[in-house]
C-alpha cells in the first residue's frame, strides 16, 4: 500500500506540471519549460505555484493517513490474545467448590471477575466477546458448581465473557424458554454490542 501511494504522488505532481500535450517533464524539456515560466506572467506563475502546492499538501496528507493506518492496524493486532491460547488444557475434574467461594462476592479463587459475572483478559485484548444466558432456578448448590468450573475454563479460552443468571419470577410453571428469550432482549438492552449469546443449562458441564 506504501508503495502505491509513492507511485501515485509521483504520478499527480508529474501530471500537474506536465505540458499542453500532457507529456510529462523529460530532461530534454527542463530548459524550454525553464523558459515559459521565466516569460509567464505573474498571476500565472502564483496559479500554477498554488496548485503544485495544493496538491503536494493533499497527497502528503493522503501518504501520512496510509501509513498512520498501516502502524494502527500492526498495534494493534500485536495486542490481540494469540488464536490458541497458551495455557489451555483437556478434561478437567469436577469437584465440589470450596465452602468459601461465593456467589454473591468477589472470589479468591477468581479475583479478575467482576461483580455482575463479567471477565476479560488483562495481559492482551480478548479476541471474542461473548454472553452465556443461564436459566435458573432454586438450584444453588448446582448453579455454586457450575460457576466454579465454568469460570476456570472461559478464562483460559481468554475470553471476554459474562454470565446472565436469569431466574423466572413468580410461583408460576418454570419456562426456560421464556426466561431465555427475556434474558436475550434484556442483554441487547444493557450491551447492545455483544455479538455472540451461548444459551446453557445449569446443570451441564
Amino acid at each position: 500500500m506504501s508503495i502505491t501511494t509513492i507511485f501515485n504522488v509521483v504520478y499527480v505532481i508529474r501530471h500537474a506540471v506536465s505540458t499542453e500535450n500532457n507529456a510529462f517533464i523529460t530532461p530534454s524539456k527542463i530548459s524550454l519549460i525553464g523558459n515559459s515560466l521565466a516569460n509567464a506572467s505573474d498571476n500565472q506563475s502564483a496559479t500554477t505555484y498554488g496548485l503544485l502546492d495544493e496538491t503536494y499538501q493533499m497527497c502528503l496528507q493522503v501518504f501520512t493517513a496510509n501509513i498512520m493506518m498501516i502502524l494502527d492496524r500492526r498495534n494493534t493486532s500485536s495486542s490481540y490474545c494469540p488464536l490458541i491460547p497458551s495455557n489451555l488444557k483437556g478434561p478437567i475434574m469436577i469437584q465440589e467448590p470450596p465452602e468459601n467461594f461465593s456467589l454473591l462476592d468477589i472470589s479468591p479463587y477468581y479475583p479478575e471477575v467482576q461483580h455482575g459475572g463479567h471477565y476479560h483478559p488483562k495481559i492482551c485484548v480478548a479476541r471474542h466477546k461473548i454472553a452465556i444466558i443461564v436459566p435458573y432456578r432454586d438450584r444453588w448448590d448446582i448453579l455454586r458448581r457450575f460457576l466454579f468450573h465454568t469460570h476456570e475454563f472461559l478464562q483460559r479460552q481468554q475470553l471476554d465473557y459474562r454470565i446472565y443468571v436469569c431466574e423466572q419470577a413468580f410461583d408460576s410453571t418454570f419456562n426456560k424458554g421464556i426466561v431465555m428469550n427475556s434474558c436475550f432482549k434484556e442483554i441487547l438492552n444493557l450491551e447492545p454490542n455483544t455479538p455472540c449469546f451461548i444459551m446453557h443449562d445449569v446443570d451441564l458441564l
